[in-house]
């Protein structure tokens, strides 16, 4: 019968001032860290509350022995483990009112499911497993941050593998096709993107448009996909747990004082209504068990190829399954 450990590596701690810190992690197997952020809200009205709340954190990493584990922005972080885990980012904001507090939990993950013994970090000398963070605490519309941190230990677990998932960034120099070169050497679960321009409006561009996935120049999973249709199939993945990603709306009147029933959609506030419009999940694991996973050891080239009809920046998060030195 197994056992865990859930501890508190940071206690509400006030965050005034920008800056970047690092944690020593526990030494146990690691299944889970949850980061928490609290504050309140400082203005009457938010244009995009999703979109502050996760630009506190800008960048996120786990560092073993000072290589990446875990590397990305909140946000990128927050969409990856909910696609891949099923472990959505939630919180308490109850209106979007001056003086209202607010929460948000990000969970990072290291297996694809929660308190798996065979998939966590595995045990390390205490100062080799370390968090670091940077944070941006001058956030318009949000006052008073504090953090907290806990973390879930397993601590009978003797773990085979682990996810390792960071993030890399590429700006198109041209429109059309263009390869991206994905890691060589793990199995790839599936790899996160993210778009700087998706369809809006009456124009249907985006920054990845149509998608391959080729090993040594032979397509191989995704022989094209579209953007629209992989943006649509991966959101799917949250199965009505995407409250903290996307804002819904209602239809109202919002210009008369009883909000009454209309038959269009009028907008509850303006810009992008959530985060998930962004991004799409290249899917190599759909059964969550390992048997569709890009095997990519001895290969010489593995790319994702995109055609787009513009030239702008994007992101994209392999997720590597890491196998431990002596598991299976």
């Amino acid at each position: 019968m197994g056992n865990f450990l859930r501890t508190v590596l940071v206690q509400n701690r006030s965050e005034i001032a920008d800056r970047t810190f690092q944690e020593d992690l526990p030494v146990n197997p690691l299944s889970l860290i949850l980061v928490t952020l609290r504050g309140d809200i400082d203005t009457v009205s938010i244009d995009e509350p999703l979109a502050d709340f996760y630009s506190i954190v800008p960048s996120l990493g786990v560092m073993f022995r000072g290589q990446d584990i875990v590397r990305g922005s909140l946000q990128d972080l927050a969409v990856l483990n909910a696609m891949v885990t099923g472990q959505t980012p939630w919180g308490s904001k109850v209106q979007d009112a001056a003086a209202e507090t607010w929460s948000l939990t990000v969970p990072i993950a290291f297996g694809r499911r929660a308190f798996d013994e065979k998939e966590c970090f595995p045990a390390v000398k205490r100062g080799d497993l370390r968090l670091e963070m940077t944070l941006d605490a001058s956030v318009n519309d949000l006052d008073l941050l504090s953090l907290q941190i806990e973390t879930v230990e397993l601590l009978d677990a003797d773990p085979e593998r682990f996810l390792k998932y960071t993030t890399g960034g590429i700006t198109f120099a041209s429109t059309g096709q263009e390869n991206v070169r994905l890691p060589i050497g793990n199995p790839l679960l599936g790899v996160l993107l993210f778009g700087t321009t998706i369809p809006t409006g009456a124009v249907n561009t985006a920054t990845w448009e149509q998608i391959r996935t080729k090993l040594d120049n032979v397509e191989m999973g995704y022989a094209r996909t579209n953007w629209e249709t992989l943006m649509g199939e991966s959101n799917r993945r949250m199965r009505g747990n995407d409250h903290w990603l996307s804002q819904h709306a209602h239809r109202v009147d919002s210009t008369t004082a009883t909000d009454a029933f209309v038959t269009s959609l009028s907008p509850i506030r303006s810009g992008t209504q959530g985060v998930l419009e962004r991004y799409a999940y290249l899917d190599f694991d759909p059964n969550k068990d390992s048997s569709y996973m890009l095997e990519t050891a001895g290969r010489a080239d593995v790319v994702i190829q995109r055609d787009a009809g513009t030239a702008d920046a994007g992101r994209f998060i392999p997720v590597e399954l890491q196998s431990v030195a002596g598991g299976k």
